[in-house]
C-alpha cells in the first residue's frame, strides 16, 4: 500500500498507511506544538511588540494587541487536537484528556501515534497537523506579509488554500505543502479559474 500523504508516493510501513519519512514528520510536528503555542501565547502579552492590531474602546486606554493570525493559530490547535483526541478515545474505548491543555492533547495524540497512522484517516491526520505547525510557526514570523489567498488547492484530496506569499519572496503554495513554481503560475492560475466557475 502506498503512503496516505497527500504530497507521498513511498510505501507505507507495515501496519500503517504512512511511510516512514511522513510518520517522522507527523511525530515532529506533534510533539513541536506545544512549543509554538506558548510561542503564541508569548507573542499576545502587552510587552511584545510586531505585527499586531489594537483594539480598544477609547482613545486614552492603552487596549488590547492581538495579532490575528497567532490568536487563529492557536485557537485553531486547541480545536483541531481537540478533536483528534475524541476520534481516539471513542476508537480505542479511553478517556480523551479532560482538558484542552495543547501539551496534554499532544501528548496523548503522539502516545497512540501507530493506532492513529493505522487509521483510515492518517492522511487528513497527517495534512492537518502539518497545517497546524506550519499556521503556527508563519504567524511567528516577524517577516511575514499578509498572503493573498488565491483559491482552493487543485490537487485531489487537498482542502488547504493556495496562496501568494509576499514574505517568501512571492512563494505560491498551500497549507499542506504544495508548491508551484514560476514556470506553473500559469496552468495553475487556469486550474483555479475553472474551480471557481464549476463552484
Amino acid at each position: 500500500m502506498h503512503c496516505v500523504s497527500a504530497i507521498c508516493t513511498d510505501l507505507a510501513t507495515p501496519d500503517t498507511r504512512l511511510c516512514a519519512p511522513c510518520l517522522s514528520t507527523l511525530r515532529t510536528n506533534l510533539r513541536t506544538l506545544p512549543g509554538l503555542y506558548k510561542e503564541c501565547e508569548r507573542m499576545l502579552t502587552p510587552a511584545h511588540t510586531g505585527l499586531t492590531e489594537r483594539i480598544s474602546t477609547t482613545r486614552s486606554s492603552t487596549g488590547i494587541v492581538l495579532d490575528e493570525a497567532v490568536v487563529e493559530a492557536r485557537g485553531r490547535m486547541r480545536d483541531t487536537l481537540s478533536s483528534w483526541c475524541a476520534l481516539v478515545a471513542e476508537g480505542r474505548g479511553i478517556p480523551a484528556p479532560a482538558e484542552r491543555d495543547v501539551a496534554a492533547l499532544a501528548a496523548f495524540l503522539t502516545a497512540r501515534l501507530d493506532w492513529l497512522a493505522a487509521h483510515p484517516a492518517a492522511g487528513e491526520f497527517a495534512a492537518e497537523i502539518a497545517e497546524l505547525a506550519g499556521d503556527a510557526t508563519e504567524a511567528l514570523d516577524p517577516r511575514r506579509g499578509r498572503a493573498r489567498g488565491l483559491g482552493p488547492c487543485p490537487r485531489p484530496g487537498c482542502t488547504a488554500v493556495v496562496a501568494l506569499r509576499p514574505d517568501t519572496g512571492g512563494r505560491v503554495g498551500c497549507g499542506s505543502g504544495h508548491v508551484w513554481q514560476p514556470h506553473e503560475w500559469l496552468s495553475l492560475s487556469s486550474r483555479l479559474a475553472r474551480q471557481e466557475y464549476v463552484a
